[in-house]
């Protein structure tokens, strides 16, 4: 049930990252940014089950070659399925490389570890997750893939399960921008106590509209209306459906 970066939240703070610095400038080697929002959605479900969030994001290179990232965000999902759990935050790391080519194309490509650090009841499966990604992005329009080295998010048997995620941007006017997401979410396997097939269980597609005005000082709000697919059987968590109609807003401030 997470994001990440690649994520869904993320097309506006990659895109300030990745514009051209002053010829007499090089761009800042590490830079980052922070996030406080009152719904943190991510791959189309709400991860902080409908609670205000905090994001922070450190980057390292944002020209050619290796480069590498690490987030932190706060969740609420992990409790709300397993009373007695204690898992606030997750926390990722990526390192990849990165190919820059005809001046506004970009092709990445890593690994992404997910961690959910805290406090679990004896029994409980811990979601921590290592994927595969591979992204490309050219002229406002970008698509990724992860694929799940390992079970996903502490579902039995999803090995193999994949997000691909698609975003379009427009600059609409100075200051202000215009975005489209779809996503796809497919989980592989079966319930090894039930049979039950997780694709027919957990798979989705999400969606996604959003607005973003940028101000002074490295400064943006977002206002984005979100809705999936997910079977509101599978995604409702104490009767919050995570996967259903969200509307969030974003306050984010970039560094340096």
């Amino acid at each position: 049930m997470t994001s990440k970066l690649p994520h869904a939240l993320f097309p506006f703070a990659i895109a300030a990252a990745c514009l051209p610095a002053r010829a007499d400038e090089a761009p800042p080697m590490v830079y980052g940014y922070v996030q406080l929002m009152n719904n943190y959605i991510g791959r189309g479900l709400s991860q902080s089950v409908g609670e205000p969030s905090v994001q922070a994001e450190l980057d390292v290179n944002p020209g050619e070659g290796v480069y590498g990232n690490v987030s932190a965000v706060r969740i609420s999902w992990i409790d709300r399925i397993t009373p007695g759990n204690r898992v606030h935050y997750e926390v990722d790391g990526v390192l990849g490389y990165r190919w820059l080519f005809g001046g506004a194309g970009e092709v990445r490509a890593g690994i992404l570890q997910l961690q959910f650090p805290g406090h679990y009841v004896t029994g409980a499966r811990k979601p921590d997750t290592t994927e595969v990604f591979a992204f490309i992005g050219w002229h406002g329009l970008n698509a990724r893939l992860n694929y799940d080295l390992t079970d996903s998010f502490g579902t039995p048997d999803s090995r193999g399960s994949w997000y691909l995620d698609t975003n379009a941007n427009w600059a609409v006017a100075p200051r202000w921008n215009l975005a489209a997401h779809v996503g796809r979410r497919h989980s592989q396997g079966t319930d090894p106590l039930t049979g039950a097939s997780n694709g027919r269980l957990f798979s989705y597609t999400d969606y996604k509209l959003s607005v973003a005005r940028s101000f002074a000082h490295a400064t943006s709000l977002t206002l984005a209306w979100s809705w999936t697919t997910a079977d509101p059987a599978a995604y409702t968590l104490d009767g919050y459906d995570v996967g259903g109609r969200h509307v969030s807003v974003v306050l984010e401030k970039d560094f340096p």
